[in-house]
């Protein structure tokens, strides 16, 4: 009779042990999880930060003469107050993403909401890159429309510039696609760098959820 209890004990014992590594392994998701979206929201108010400096930078710089004396600083500033109010919003998602996170939430809620939050994450990064291009070409469009205002104001800077406007046009295009090729560059290995590598992060506790809701 000891043996057989014996024996019945150690058949449990297997099942036992895999219940406390399923705990575990989801606490240790949640805590994970909950971590990573905290530093998203946190790096992307740094984010928010960054670009009002540089926007800053730029108010006394020489190219907010270029948009004053082409009268271009309305649509410069729409641009601006844009980004900065598209930039909020995603900050809100982010910050509901991280306080939606409950200890409480079934195995199968907590995937749903590190999708969520790897979505949202995915297209504040498509949101940022797409704009940074579109909005400088709109802007240097306004600029290649008025060449002669933009001859003029090099003049009174003491600039050189191509006689012929079609070879200033050529200029002013290859030195914006180089430009924004660059900028462009800089900012998908910023976001490559650091959302890509907590994405990296999210990505594997949702496998490791993924693998305990498949056992359940």
């Amino acid at each position: 009779m000891d043996l057989d209890k014996y024996k019945k004990a150690w058949d449990n014992q297997p099942e036992e042990t895999n219940m406390v590594s399923k705990i575990d392994i989801y606490k240790m998701a949640h805590s994970k999880s909950s971590s990573i979206v905290k530093w998203i929201f946190i790096i992307g108010i740094l984010e928010l930060i960054f670009w009002a400096s540089i926007n800053l930078f730029f108010t006394g710089n020489s190219y907010a003469e270029v948009y004053e004396e082409l009268h271009l600083n309305t649509i410069v500033k729409l641009s601006v107050y844009f980004h900065y109010v598209a930039i909020v919003l995603f900050l809100i998602l982010f910050y509901k993403n991280y306080r939606s996170i409950s200890i409480s939430d079934s195995t199968k809620k907590l995937i749903n909401k590190i999708l969520s939050t790897r979505k949202t994450v995915k297209y504040y990064v498509y949101f940022n890159l797409g704009y940074m291009v579109l909005a400088n070409i709109v802007v240097m469009c306004f600029i290649f429309s008025d060449l002669d205002g933009l001859i003029e104001y090099y003049k009174n800077h003491g600039i050189n510039t191509p006689t012929d406007k079609n070879q200033l046009l050529i200029s002013l295009i290859i030195a914006m696609v180089i430009m924004l090729g660059f900028m462009f560059l800089i900012l998908w290995l910023f976001y490559k760098v650091v959302y890509g590598s907590l994405l990296k992060k999210l990505n594997k506790n949702y496998k490791e959820l993924s693998k305990l809701e498949d056992l359940n």
